[in-house]
């Protein structure tokens, strides 16, 4: 006898987005940490606080190439006596109607207080004309301008990019406290899959999603586990699920809908899952399971390729960032778009549509992709954006304003 459709729940009311993300975020806790030579600490997020050992820039010194004067003696003409390049310290104080000629970095000179840069000057070896007159600490960088001793110059919780390697790197630290990459587990349900180098019989479907999945985890700086190909089987279903449970996180595809063959929910229920919600009031995306099993999150996302992603980068990137120990950042940020074409939605539900936000005219302007369709993955091609149209709301017209989540680097 064929399988019947799946029942509704007892309370199986769909969320708000809001309300989905916030069940979510209260699940995760913190992982824990690892020490990485900092040439590795790129990508990650710091779990210390930063203290700098001492003063940058350690003394005063001269932020141009020129000549390190009193501002009392110019404009006028003065006796070049010594030559410091950067590194180097004077051996001679300047004293009145003296310079010294300086490059940046070098530390300033006793008596100076102030720098001419060379374009004030006309360049002299011997003597020197400076043009111009100066205020005392004219392009001079003062000690610890930058940072102070002591004082906190990078918390617990900011991801490591390139100006925070710099940092560190100039307070010596070669080694980081950062948060442990979570490991992901990726299942992909269903009997139409097929994986890269399999046959693609009638019927059958390339399991895209796992490796759209993997990168997305990436991305967000997890460390992914493919763990297959699930049949529609209900054991088969609960024993992958099982597996997965050995990662710190595990997220599958497909199965989570009404449909005869869906059974992550029975096998969830066979492993004592404590299901936080089921349904989640956005299209695309509808069918969105978070469950806690023995102690580890578990998302089930829908199989359509965009309403996996998009389901992904609202639930599951957040909960990897809030796990890191990000303070700030946790969810995608919202911004107004000026719509460059108009969209439609059918109005039911909150709707997010793909859209390619770019700097325009002093603005943010929102291209939609040309299809729209769940299941039409080249519509994630290009798009940087989820365009909002809110329930009720069936078009928006060209130049209108939207809210729209941003999920990567505006072009």
């Amino acid at each position: 006898m064929a399988e019947s459709f799946q029942k509704p729940r007892a309370g199986d009311r769909a969320l708000s987005v809001e309300e989905a993300q916030e069940l979510v975020l209260a699940e995760v806790g913190l992982l824990g940490v690892e020490e990485v030579a900092l040439a590795a600490a790129h990508g990650r997020v710091l779990r210390e606080d930063v203290a700098a050992p001492f003063d940058v820039p350690e003394r005063d010194n001269s932020a141009m190439d020129g000549y390190a004067v009193r501002a009392a003696d110019v404009p006028g003409a003065l006796r070049v006596i010594e030559d410091v390049p950067a590194g180097r310290l004077a051996t001679r104080r300047v004293e009145a109607g003296t310079a010294i000629r300086i490059m940046t970095g070098a530390l300033l000179p006793e008596g100076a207080d102030a720098i001419a840069q060379v374009e004030i000057t006309d360049g002299g070896s011997d003597v020197v004309t400076v043009h111009q007159p100066l205020a005392v600490g004219t392009s001079v960088r003062r000690r610890g301008e930058d940072m102070r001793a002591g004082s906190i110059v990078m918390r617990s919780g900011t991801p490591i990019g390139a100006a925070e390697l710099g940092v560190l790197a100039g307070v010596q630290k070669i080694h980081v406290v950062v948060a442990r990459r979570p490991t992901v587990a990726i299942l992909s349900t269903g009997d139409e899959l097929v994986d890269l180098h399999d046959e693609r019989t009638p019927g059958k479907v390339v399991n895209s999603n796992a490796y759209a999945l993997a990168a997305l985890v990436r991305e967000t700086g997890g460390e992914p586990r493919l763990l297959g190909i699930v049949p529609d089987e209900r054991e088969a279903t609960i024993h992958a699920i099982e597996s997965a449970l050995a990662c710190d996180f595990a997220i599958s595809s497909g199965g989570v809908s009404v449909g005869a063959f869906d059974f992550v929910k029975d096998a969830l229920d066979a492993l004592g899952a404590d299901t936080k919600f089921w349904r989640v009031a956005m299209k695309p995306g509808k069918p969105v399971v978070l469950s806690r099993v023995r102690e580890r999150l578990y998302f089930g996302l829908p199989g359509n390729p965009v309403s996996s992603m998009v389901s992904f980068l609202l639930f599951v990137a957040p909960s990897l960032r809030k796990a890191m120990g990000r303070v700030d950042g946790v969810l995608p940020p919202t911004v107004l778009t000026r719509l460059t074409m108009p969209l439609k939605s059918s109005g039911d539900r909150r709707t997010y549509l793909r859209v390619r936000v770019s700097a325009s005219e002093g603005e943010l302007a929102a291209t939609p992709m040309r299809a729209q369709g769940s299941g039409v993955s080249t519509s994630m091609i290009g798009a940087n954006g989820l365009a909002i149209l809110e329930a009720g709301v069936t078009s928006a017209a060209a130049g209108d304003r939207v809210p729209t989540v941003l999920f990567s680097t505006v072009c």
